[in-house]
């Protein structure tokens, strides 16, 4: 028997999750690792730190896949996640990433296949569900691999991994 659309979109949703959730445990390990002022280092004054970087994450993820697929008020202002000037502590860092990759994956898994394909307005872009997601669950795991890279380039041979291919780990690492 062929897999019905709800069978594909479930798939589609629950790995969406899985690759959220993984990302959010990399970026605690890094963030564990990390003082107030590591979170914030900046490699070079036109780059983010990794405290920016969460931000900007939540931002989008936000934007996306829970006001743009909710149909929400959004109130981002994508500009105040790159200032250098703001210090968060690395608890609300992860309190806000937590609610936010929470509220993301109840967005998605309310979703059922016919809605995957409606159309939304999103940072200007006309897109469908599937779309939505299908650029914001990406950006999410392209930018925990910068904040593990500036953790490592931070810590060098104190750098704790979380995993190595020799660790017992359940699912696909990223």
């Amino acid at each position: 028997m062929s897999p019905s659309a709800e069978d594909i979109s479930r798939e589609f949703i629950q790995e969406s999750v899985h690759l959220l959730q993984q990302s959010a445990g990399k970026i605690n390990h890094c963030l564990n690792q990390l003082d107030t002022d590591q979170i914030w280092w900046r490699p070079r004054p036109e780059l983010n730190s990794i405290g920016n970087l969460i931000l900007h994450l939540c931002g989008n993820l936000k934007q996306w896949a829970v006001c743009g697929i909710t149909g929400s008020v959004d109130e981002r202002q994508r500009s105040q996640e790159f200032r250098a000037d703001v210090k968060v502590s690395r608890d609300d860092l992860q309190s806000l990433m937590h609610r936010t990759i929470e509220q993301a994956c109840l967005t998605m898994q309310s979703l059922s296949a016919p809605a995957l394909l409606e159309k939304r307005e999103i940072q200007g872009f006309s897109v469908s569900v599937l779309g939505a997601i299908s650029h914001t669950v990406p950006h999410f795991v392209g930018h925990t691999h910068q904040i593990i890279y500036l953790t490592r380039l931070q810590k060098g041979d104190q750098y704790q991994f979380d995993w190595s291919p020799d660790s017992d780990q359940e699912g696909v690492p990223i």
